[in-house]
């Protein structure tokens, strides 16, 4: 399974997603993981083809609601019903990206500021909330 799905996230222009089962939700679920945490380093679009399907499907404003995901990463859905739709957006997202990229050759490069390397976390710092979404769980003091 990781070799084609690393082979289809490196090779793709951008995830057109049909309604599908299982498998189908793994593959979309695995490339926004592997953007969200920086192992696929391009933006890429994504493509929920089906909008009724996916809603339905789907309630991924609940994830946010909940805190579990943010605003800017469901913004990078892009949900439509027909394939003139899905071609313009990634029409659009890929004219736009040349026109950014065009846009930061033209302009003087900033020094890029150096990382500082984290050795882990820090004794004295205290753990991070965990989001605990209240609706998901019926004894939240029992998963505390």
């Amino acid at each position: 399974f990781f070799t084609r799905k690393y082979w289809m996230a490196y090779r793709c222009q951008g995830l057109v997603v049909a309604p599908g089962g299982y498998g189908t939700c793994d593959e979309l679920f695995e490339i926004l993981t592997l953007m969200e945490t920086g192992k696929i380093k391009r933006r890429l679009p994504v493509i929920l083809f089906g909008e009724q399907y996916w809603k339905d499907v789907l309630n991924l404003e609940m994830m946010v609601a909940s805190g579990l995901a943010s605003s800017a990463e469901l913004k990078r859905l892009y949900i439509c019903d027909t394939a003139e739709d899905a071609f313009n957006h990634l029409k659009n997202f890929w004219l736009a990206a040349e026109a950014e990229k065009k846009s930061l050759e033209q302009s003087p490069a900033e020094p890029q500021q150096k990382r500082q390397v984290s050795s882990g976390p820090r004794e004295d710092a205290p753990e991070p909330e965990r989001p605990m979404p209240q609706k998901a769980y019926k004894n939240i003091d029992f998963i505390k």
